[in-house]
């Protein structure tokens, strides 16, 4: 039993959204997501991170999966021998295109995939033993996507979240000259989840960031673009610019940490 404390005061679930609100980042449509898909899936079957998230699942028991947010399909394919049958959901259709393709070519024949969101309708998505949501929950109410997921649960829900609340560079935002108010990380996600009566297991991924350091000015003002979720004013550019070119630009983000979650249903 666990008994009460001053933080049962603190409501996260407002916190969160309350932080969501203030953060400087922009959100992401299908439409960002379908003009990143190609680029996103370059080596996508071969990602540390989907072979770390992979080995840290318990499949002991499971013979059904969903995978909500699926993206280009690497954890579903990668679970496919794993278990009896797969379900995989993106709101991106061009996401959706690699992920078919991504099963094809490796045989997963046990793998469906289908368009859908967190605000849609899921009353067709099926309860499965395990559920994945990986990389995913930057969503504006938090607290309703885990019920829905968590609905959908039989056994275990797995979660990565991003551990710190930017994706750009420090030196790179010192560089154009802005202030950012950061997103909500993975510690309003673990209250969230103990407020709503469950107790997470916590450990991390280490993974190397995705796409690599900028090669040139171009490619680093369409990643910080990209970072922050939203255009760059043109002297915001010019200054990218000419950081690049000046040799100051040394990524020091070649890692990623996430924070990954495990939601037991009957815990």
């Amino acid at each position: 039993m666990i008994l009460p404390s001053n933080y049962d005061e603190i409501d996260f679930d407002a916190l969160y959204k309350a932080q969501k609100a203030r953060s400087s980042f922009g959100k992401k449509i299908a439409a960002d997501w379908d003009k990143k898909a190609q680029s996103f899936n370059e080596g996508v079957m071969k990602s540390a991170y989907a072979r770390e998230f992979i080995d840290k699942v318990d499949f002991t028991g499971v013979s059904t999966l969903l995978d909500f947010a699926c993206g280009a399909g690497a954890l579903s394919v990668l679970a496919a021998q794993k278990v009896d049958k797969i379900y995989g959901y993106d709101f991106s259709p061009k996401m959706l295109e690699f992920a078919r393709e991504n099963a094809k070519a490796y045989d997963a024949k046990n793998v469906k995939f289908a368009q859908k969101a967190f605000e849609d309708n899921w009353s067709d998505v099926p309860e499965c033993d395990v559920v994945f949501a990986s990389r995913c929950l930057e969503v504006d109410d938090l607290k309703a996507a885990l019920k829905k997921l968590l609905l959908k649960t039989k056994k275990a829900l797995y979660i990565t979240f991003k551990v710190g609340g930017s994706f750009v560079d420090e030196d790179v935002l010192g560089a154009i000259g802005r202030k950012v108010e950061q997103k909500p990380d993975f510690v309003y996600l673990l209250n969230i989840l103990f407020q709503m009566g469950y107790l997470p297991s916590l450990d991390y991924i280490k993974a190397r960031c995705h796409a690599g350091p900028a090669l040139s000015a171009e490619e680093l003002i369409q990643k910080t673009r990209w970072g922050l979720g939203g255009e760059l004013s043109e002297t915001e550019e010019a200054r990218l610019a000419e950081y690049f070119n000046s040799g100051k630009y040394k990524p020091r983000q070649e890692f990623m940490h996430w924070a990954f979650v495990r939601v037991d249903k009957n815990s």
